[in-house]
């Protein structure tokens, strides 16, 4: 009977020693068996079940962990704006876990809410690559109404009101498709900013009236001018410098905020002004008075990460 008791108390001292005791802020206490201590989280199991889950909790939460060998270990925490992790831009704290699971999708199917501004409606396709260091983006969009922005852009850059062109009308944006490629920065917070080319094409439907027979300057005879309108169509082209802010709120819902500037060019398919300018003065060159950076975009989409 003593050799039982005895071998009863020495099991008891066993277990007692064999646990670890974890003492939370809130002044309770945990048996516990501790796995592992990362910067931002302590993982255990229950010492009266080894063989159930893995729990993880924050060591903001824990004060003390007393080990089976006897060793005391305070837990501390830095302090939010010590910590490394804080997204300055946002004010949220991303962790490497937080981050990882952001990233843990690549592609995003986006819509740019400024289109149908300038009567487009249109979607765009962003893939991350190479770490997260790098994307590449597809817009494609096709022509609802009168594009009001390309029209006034077009008036602002160009001069068409010449002697017999006049009333330069863009009618519609049949569609535009481009790809860009863009570096990222700030890699490990939740929103990174952007850089890279872009080029694209569109092609544009208009109008605009030629003066048929315009009184000449020397002429002592004023005619009254008539004019007939003509139909174009227009292919631009385009280079420019894209730049903005991927936000990735949650890993499927992100915002791009974008802005692009560079050049274009532009090829009529038919009716060129020019043509009809020099059928008034055969000797002049067309007057063009584009600056150098003509062409630009904006752009605030919401969108789909998968």
């Amino acid at each position: 009977m003593k050799n039982i008791l005895i071998i009863f108390l020495f099991f008891i001292a066993y277990r007692s020693q064999s646990q670890d005791q974890l003492f939370k802020k809130d002044n309770s206490k945990l048996n516990v068996k501790i796995l592992e201590i990362s910067p931002t989280e302590i993982k255990y199991k229950l010492f009266n079940y080894l063989d159930g889950p893995t729990i993880s909790l924050l060591k903001s939460e824990v004060a003390l962990i007393i080990y089976q060998n006897g060793v005391h270990e305070v837990i501390t925490t830095e302090a939010p704006q010590n910590n490394p992790n804080l997204n300055q831009t946002n004010n949220i704290v991303t962790t490497p876990s937080q981050y990882k699971e952001l990233i843990s999708t690549k592609h995003l199917i986006s819509i740019n809410i400024m289109e149908p501004l300038n009567g487009m409606l249109g979607i765009s396709y962003l893939h991350e690559f190479k770490g997260n260091h790098a994307n590449v983006i597809i817009p494609i969009s096709l022509g609802i109404t009168q594009p009001y922005m390309n029209q006034s852009t077009a008036a602002m850059f160009f001069d068409y009101n010449r002697i017999n062109v006049s009333d330069y009308r863009i009618k519609r944006k049949i569609g535009e498709i481009g790809i860009g490629f863009n570096f990222q920065t700030d890699i490990g917070k939740s929103s990174t900013y952007f850089l890279g080319p872009y080029i694209g094409i569109a092609q544009y439907t208009g109008t605009f009236n030629e003066i048929t027979n315009y009184t000449p300057l020397y002429s002592s005879t004023f005619v009254p001018p008539t004019t007939e309108e003509h139909s174009f169509t227009l292919n631009r082209s385009y280079f420019m410098f894209n730049n903005g802010i991927l936000y990735r709120f949650t890993k499927n819902f992100n915002i791009i905020l974008n802005a692009a500037l560079g050049i274009r060019k532009e090829t009529f398919l038919n009716n060129n002004p020019e043509t009809f300018y020099k059928k008034a003065n055969s000797t002049a060159t067309y007057y063009n008075n584009s600056f150098p950076i003509n062409a630009f975009k904006i752009g605030l989409s919401f969108g789909y990460r998968f």
